[in-house]
């Protein structure tokens, strides 16, 4: 690629993305391809179109805020109501400054959030459970959006002495709160109970993504078969670190099997 071109394409990929790029081509297209270094010939012709920057650039910021909006709804709502704006500022410093980097459009929220999270950990005025409700949030999204299995992928009897097989859509989430438990009101503001949370996300057979709380003991096997430990070495290490033994819990644990397999988080034993 020539030096011209990497000029035009950073002067349309700030036309696109930069904050102040509207406002700037609006006065005076020309002179905001000429401040990018376009060429002459480049300049003249964009600047004899019609005005498709403008109409790219409100394509390509609304494809943007779009996405995250839709993935990140009560962060944006909430951190925007107790930060005075603080969301919407940041979604636009994040494409004026970084812009994404991904192919795909459903991954610019984890981009975004990727940026902003240590910002608002670090800023005592952004309230502290709004951190887990926009890991939740991204989570939610995530496990609806895995891909299935393949159809007709055979699984072997559940066994001590072998790996389980996992539904794709499996998640597991450890909060400080309760944030599952918030409402859906746009215009709610109330925070939720600050508790220890284990959550495990998965897809149902009508593919609604859902929650499952689980105790601590629960989640440490479900976390070691999502390792991909075998069923048995991920009892007793769970076991282990709760400082109890497999054979006292044995009938909670056949219970929690009973119930992942119902669910179809549990698809049965990994094939040798």
């Amino acid at each position: 690629m020539s030096e011209a071109e990497r000029r035009l394409q950073r002067a349309i990929a700030d036309a696109c993305l930069g904050e102040r790029a509207g406002d700037a081509l609006a006065r005076d297209a020309r002179r905001f391809l000429r401040e990018h270094g376009v060429g002459a010939e480049d300049v003249e012709a964009i600047v004899a179109a019609p005005p498709r920057l403008a109409v790219y650039r409100s394509l390509v910021r609304n494809a943007l805020s779009g996405v995250v909006l839709r993935v990140l709804p009560k962060t944006r709502a909430r951190m925007n109501a107790a930060c005075d704006g603080r969301f919407d500022a940041d979604l636009a410093r994040f494409v004026e400054e970084v812009g994404p980097r991904t192919h795909h459009l459903r991954d610019v929220p984890s981009e975004l959030h990727a940026w902003a999270e240590p910002q608002w950990r670090a800023d005592a005025r952004v309230p502290r459970y709004l951190l887990d409700l926009a890991a939740h949030e991204l989570a939610s999204f995530a496990t609806g959006a895995a891909p299935d299995a393949p159809a007709g992928q055979p699984h072997a009897p559940v066994a001590l002495d072998r790996p389980l097989a996992l539904a794709s859509s499996v998640r597991l989430m450890h909060y400080a709160w309760a944030v599952h438990e918030l409402p859906d009101d746009a215009d709610a503001t109330g925070e939720p109970r600050r508790r220890d949370v284990r959550l495990l996300a998965y897809r149902d057979a009508e593919h609604a993504v859902r929650w499952l709380e689980l105790t601590p003991l629960a989640a440490a096997i479900v976390a070691r078969l999502v390792e991909g430990d075998a069923l048995g070495v991920a009892v007793a290490g769970a076991c282990a670190e709760h400082d109890t033994e497999p054979s006292r819990v044995a009938p909670d644990v056949a219970r929690l099997l009973a119930d992942l397999g119902a669910r179809g988080v549990v698809l049965g034993g990994r094939p040798g």
